[in-house]
């Protein structure tokens, strides 16, 4: 016999907790119902947060685009081939690896067997389902495509991961030139300054500005280690507490949305994101007014929620599609023509999943464009900085010779 720790409802509707004894899981599950309590979290007793072992503490905060994509895409070909829900997520259980794994895949099982639907207990997983991708699912159990709602879900996650995946590798060499400038500046400073110095100063030459700004840091990293080690730690708590805010996370997020990098690349994610999902939605077959009322989570920003808001008034006003998200930023003329033509055409889905995929392929096109135009400016700039204080340097010491030589 296992000893299974329990949090269920009680009759009366109050929350209990306990241990109970049994087989299995299911088991416990089983005999809980039979007290009259409806149990929606069990697992074995010393099985917590606390007792993890450290190789799962980077699962704890979510487990990655590769493992959402490949176990929801597992889920949909167990219940396509037959199998119940519950079943199908005993054996997921029963198949995981990893502990963080399990016990995400258990808290899931456990709220349904409890009742819940997936949508809800998905969301409540750690790390499984985000919240811009609930009201996909939940339009799929209403509409009874949910096999269908999953693989495209997991086709969803897929390419934000492919995505991710090359926003990664473009990013190594520029990271690699940025980790350069602190190393090669403290090499300069340790070795080339102390040895140069004296030269400016038993000739009377001018010291230039960067060999003076850098004697100048390590003076007072060596003299004030601990006051500036006390500036940069109240330089962090006050950036912590500015991030705590929401309000002020919202201002600092809305001033990065307007760079015209941010901008550009913010504005084609969430029109795929927007379209993708409406023409998901609408394909399993939930009604225009309810797609559009799921697809207004999928975006945080208010104003693109407001917007949305009031496309899903004016559609229920008996107003076109096209026209009632004329007021959505992130869709332009073109993206805007298309669902008209789709909705003229009867074909609104399909011109809606066809925009979606424009907007990603232009969306990789241009982050390529970037990538491939950043590594040369990093290049350059890098040489600037670096090449520039070397030259300042050897300047000076050239005139130093000078000096000595007259």
């Amino acid at each position: 016999m296992t000893a299974f720790r329990f949090q269920a409802y009680a009759p009366s509707g109050q929350t209990m907790t306990g241990v109970i004894e049994a087989k299995s899981l299911p088991d416990a599950l089983s005999l809980l119902r039979q007290r009259g309590v409806s149990p929606y979290l069990a697992e074995p007793l010393g099985v917590g947060r606390r007792a993890e072992p450290a190789n799962d503490f980077f699962f704890r905060g979510g487990l990655g685009l590769e493992w959402r994509a490949r176990t929801i895409r597992k889920l949909a070909t167990l219940l396509a081939a037959g199998i119940t829900l519950d079943r199908a997520l005993h054996i997921m259980v029963s198949q995981s690896a990893r502990t963080a794994e399990k016990r995400v895949l258990s808290q899931v099982l456990n709220m349904v067997v409890g009742g819940a639907a997936l949508s809800v207990a998905l969301g409540d997983a750690a790390g499984l389902v985000k919240a811009d991708e609930v009201g996909l699912l939940k339009a799929g159990e209403s509409g009874g495509s949910l096999v269908f709602v999953l693989e495209e879900l997991a086709d969803l996650i897929e390419r934000r991961q492919q995505m991710r995946g090359k926003l990664a590798s473009a990013l190594i060499y520029p990271a690699f030139l940025l980790a350069l400038a602190p190393i090669s500046l403290l090499i300069i400073a340790t070795e080339l300054v102390p040895n140069i110095a004296p030269l400016f100063e038993t000739s009377g030459a001018p010291m230039p500005f960067a060999l003076r700004a850098m004697i100048w840091a390590t003076d007072q990293l060596e003299n004030n280690a601990f006051a500036w080690a006390l500036v940069l730690l109240a330089i962090l708590g006050a950036a912590a507490a500015m991030l705590a805010n929401s309000s002020m996370r919202g201002s600092i997020r809305r001033i990065i949305d307007r760079l015209p990098v941010v901008r550009t690349i913010a504005r084609r994610a969430e029109a795929a994101r927007i379209c993708r999902t409406l023409g998901t939605l609408l394909r399993s077959g939930a009604p225009l007014q309810n797609a559009l009322s799921a697809v207004i989570g999928v975006s945080s920003r208010p104003f693109t929620q407001a917007a949305l808001h009031k496309a899903r008034d004016l559609v229920s006003g008996g107003e076109k599609l096209a026209a009632a998200l004329k007021g959505l930023p992130s869709l332009d003329a073109n993206a805007l023509q298309m669902i008209s033509v789709g909705e003229e055409t009867n074909r609104l889905e399909t011109m809606l999943l066809y925009v979606s995929d424009s907007e990603e392929k232009a969306l990789a096109t241009y982050v390529d464009r970037l990538m491939v135009l950043l590594t040369p400016l990093l290049t350059i700039l890098m040489g600037i900085f670096v090449g520039g204080i070397v030259m300042s340097i050897m300047k000076a010491i050239l005139s130093v010779n000078d000096l000595a030589m007259r």
